[in-house]
Formats: C-alpha cells, structure tokens, sequence
C-alpha cells in the first residue's frame, strides 16, 4: 500500500514541506515508511545501540514536543555515529530502486556484489543492506547476514575467501523500504528457486517464491507461460505443503499464498485489473487442481488437530498459524468450482467450516469463499451471509465485516450488490466505518471497480460528492483510489479523470478533497 502511495499524485515525503489540510497527511508513508525508518535505525545500529539510542531519547525529551531530528540526534549522540546522510529519508519522496549486479572470481576465490541506488533525492540516502551468501554446491550459508551501509550512489562490496561459487541473499530481512531489481532488468529464476528452497533468511525465502509467482502469473497475462517457470513454481508449492519440518504454520501459509493483486499491480506499467485477476485466478487454480489430493490431505490433518482441542479457541503462536495456513488452504480448495459438482463440493467445504468455526478468523475465510460461489453454490452463500447478518444481532463491528466480505465477492454483479447494500436499513453514510467497510472496500475489489464501462468509478465518484458534504475527511480518502488514473489504460483512465473533473468543479468542496482531487489531476 505504501509503495503504492509513493508512485501516485499524493506522493509525499515522511516529513511533507506544505499541504493544504493535514487530515490527508495521516498515511501509510507518514505511518508505514516512517516505522520502517526507524526499523533502519534499529538495524544500523544493533539492538544495543537502539536500546542506548531510545535511552537518551527519553532522558532528553520525556514530557516535551519533539521533532524527527531530536530523536535522529539521540541515536547519533548515544552511539557515537554521523546520521546526518540518513536524516535525507525524511524529506525523500517516493520509493528509492537498488540495482544489483555480482560476479565470482575463482581463482581468488572473491565474491563481489555492486549496489546502486536511485531516488528522488540529489544526494544519495544511506541505505542499510542486510546481506548474506549461501553456496551453490552445498546449499549452506558461507556469509552470514552482514549488514552493507550503501552511502554512494554505486559501491562494490568483496567477500573473500571462498571455495566457490555462491547465491547472493538481498535485502534480507527487508532491511531498508526500497525496490530491489537486478541491473540486467531479468530475473534468475533459477536463483529464486535456490532461494526459496535454501535461504535461511525467512523474508527472503519468502520474497523468492513470491517472485516465482509473479513472473509465472505475468507470462500467463502474456499468454506465453514457461515450463521452466511453472516447474519452478510448483515444485515450491509442493515442497513447502509438505515439509513438516516447518516450525511456524503462518510462514508456511505465507509462502503458500499468491502475490495480492494490489502487489502485482506496483510491478506494472499499465494495469490491467481484469486481466490481472483472470490471470492470478488461472495459475491458483490451476496449483489447486494439480495438488487437489495434496492440499485436501493437509486440510483435513489441520482440521482433525483442531478437533481433537475439542475446538477450544486459542491464541497461541501455533493456533494462529494453524487456522491461517488451513484458511489458505481452504482458498485453494474452493477455487475449483468450474462444474456444477465442483461448485456444490466447494459449498459444502466452506459450509461446514463456517458452521463448526469457533472464532471469527475460521468463520470469515469459510464466508469470503461462499461469498464468491454462484451456480449451485449460490444457495449456500446466501444462507450463510443471512445467518452471518443474523448471529450479528446489530453489532456493529460485526456487520462491518457483513458489508465488506460482499464488496470484495469475486462474482459478475458485485456492483449491483453493492449499490443494493447502500439501500440496506444499517447502511449510511454518516458512519465512518461502515463507509469504509462498504465503499472503500469496493474499490479495493480492482476488477469490478474498474470495469471497463466505468460504472465503477460514475458509482464512487456519486458517492463521494454525497459524502463530502457529511465528512471531508473520508470523502477525500474514498477520491484517492480515482487519482491513479495515469496507470490505466487511455480507456479507464479518461474515465478516472472524468469523475475528478465533476468532484473538483463542485461548489461547495471542502478543502481536503480539493487537495487530494486537484493533485490527481495534474
């Protein structure tokens, strides 16, 4: 999301220099990038040099106004260290892009890694680069994590003494908020494979697979879709699904889950919602039906070990992995629903979840995959969205969550659906959050939302000139998501700009959509 933000009209720097109204500065770059900011301090500075960071922190400013340049001194001061370089991640807009490249001299034995960056800043920003290498023989770490402080705009950092080739382990830990792309411009596809079977570094054996995802769902988009990549992609699945050996259920649900359709889009120049979720859709279902057996096998283990804790709701570390990698699971399993046979077994497998589920958690992963299902699972969703209305008795957070699982459903009429929900007797707009869980959700729905007729953005764009006269502050939240009309098509985004055109010609307009509207359009 905040990647995101960084490559749109609202772009903006941790520390914005000017803004009409600061209710629209309360963003994931003010509160996403800025935590990752100070992660970087953490992680330049050690633990211990945090903790004595934090430590003079608090013995200089406890009970008094500060500014991000107080706290930037205190680490500085506490450990004996110029911080003055890094303060530029403050004023920086955007999102900094590190190119890599790296060679192996055998007869020396050296290992060497070139790093450059680019950003919106003119002078270099000091970047913190988690690092590791792991052989290519042995498949063990020869380097272990080393943290590399990229201050120029290009550097080379050698790593001698090595008896041979070796994987070079990026950004481990995702040590810095930036983009990283190899200097050829194409991925090794077969070092993500290595990586992702290899790395010991979770973020990075993660972030490996996910890649092996993405380019295997873009040549699908292409049409051209490779052997190789698909061999790659779903020896990961299958070794990940069955390696008991895991000792954390969420990093195996995290591994096993496809990019976000959100996430691929940043990897694209012109964003094709459709297509993007047809695609996304074809290689899930097509993992699912080639590991059916496989994937229904580990369900019906997990369900079995839940069971057998007499469905007693936990929270601990490993009930909440377990109930997120089922939940996983469960997605894959009801995206075969192709024939009507299908569509009923789909039903009943998210039905019986729904009806045994002891928590919230269970209770939506079952309702998200009955609110999609049509043909012969269209009686099942209904039923389980009526009893989901009805077991809310009015509670609000609750009916929330009823709202927005039918603005995200995957089905043809969505749109028509939510317009209907508007009209519902706990629908209004004078309620932040069941706004939010209607209208904001919908437009996260990227396929519908962007349908290619535009009724999507004609029924935000009437929604948003009603709201703003009610509350300016989500009025102006609700316009953002029209303001990146420029990654779209000439089609979608004329129709995009078309709907900003009417919002700021509106009179009266408050002044946070005036700023966020008048900034999209330029």
């Amino acid at each position: 999301r905040q990647f995101n933000e960084d490559a749109g009209p609202m772009s903006h720097p941790i520390r914005p220099e000017s803004y009409i109204n600061m209710d629209n500065f309360y963003t994931a770059t003010v509160y996403s990038k800025g935590a990752e900011v100070i992660r970087m301090y953490n992680t330049l500075l050690t633990t211990t040099g945090f903790r004595k960071g934090m430590d003079l922190y608090f013995k200089r400013h406890d009970g008094s106004a500060v500014t991000c340049d107080d706290f930037r001194s205190a680490m500085a001061d506490a450990n004996g260290v110029d911080l003055d370089q890094f303060a530029l991640w403050y004023s920086t807009a955007g999102t900094p892009t590190v190119t890599y490249s790296s060679s192996y001299d055998a007869e020396s034995g050296t290992f060497s890694l070139t790093l450059s960056q680019k950003s919106n800043s003119d002078d270099p920003l000091h970047i913190p680069v988690s690092f590791g290498l792991i052989d290519k023989e042995s498949g063990k770490e020869v380097v272990p994590t080393k943290i590399l402080e990229l201050k120029e705009e290009t550097q080379t950092f050698d790593f001698p003494g090595l008896k041979g080739d070796a994987v070079p382990s990026i950004l481990r830990d995702f040590s810095a908020p930036v983009k990283l792309v190899p200097e050829s411009g194409t991925v090794d596809e077969s070092a993500l494979a290595f990586l992702a079977a290899k790395d010991t570094d979770g973020f990075n054996k993660w972030e490996s697979g996910q890649k092996l995802f993405t380019s295997l769902i873009f040549q699908t988009m292409e049409g051209k879709q490779s052997e190789q990549t698909l061999e790659y992609v779903n020896e990961a699945f299958i070794q990940t699904l069955q390696d008991d050996n895991v000792s954390d259920y969420s990093i195996q649900a995290y591994a096993l889950t496809p990019p976000t359709e959100s996430t691929l889009a940043e990897d694209l120049d012109v964003v094709d919602p459709v297509v993007l979720r047809k695609s996304r859709g074809a290689v899930k279902k097509a993992i699912a039906r080639k590991y059916q057996t496989e994937i229904r096998a580990k369900y019906d283990e997990l369900t079995a070990a839940m069971e057998a804790e007499g469905g007693e709701f936990k929270v601990d570390a490993t009930s909440v992995g377990r109930r997120r990698l089922r939940n996983v699971l469960l997605d894959y399993l009801c995206s075969i629903k192709e024939t009507a046979e299908e569509q009923k077994a789909a039903a009943e497998l998210a039905t019986a979840q729904f009806d045994a589920a002891t928590g919230m958690t269970d209770k939506m992963a079952a309702l998200q995959a009955l609110a999609s299902m049509d043909g012969e699972g269209a009686d099942a969703r209904d039923a389980a969205l009526q009893k989901f209305y009805d077991d809310a008795n009015g509670d609000a957070l609750v009916l929330d969550k009823w709202f927005a699982v039918q603005a995200t459903a995957d089905l043809p009429d969505v749109l028509d659906r939510v317009k209907a929900l508007t009209e519902h007797p706990d629908f209004t707009l004078s309620n932040p959050n069941r706004c939010r869980s209607l209208v904001s959700v919908f437009t996260m729905n990227a396929a519908p939302f962007h349908a290619e007729s535009g009724e999507g953005y004609r029924f935000v764009g009437g929604i948003v000139a009603e709201l703003d006269k009610i509350n300016p502050q989500v009025s102006s939240r609700v316009a953002g998501k029209l303001i990146q009309w420029k990654r779209y098509n000439e089609e979608r985004g004329q129709l995009m700009k078309a709907e900003l055109e009417k919002l700021v010609s509106m009179k009266p307009i408050s002044d946070n959509l005036f700023e966020v509207v008048s900034r999209g359009l330029k």
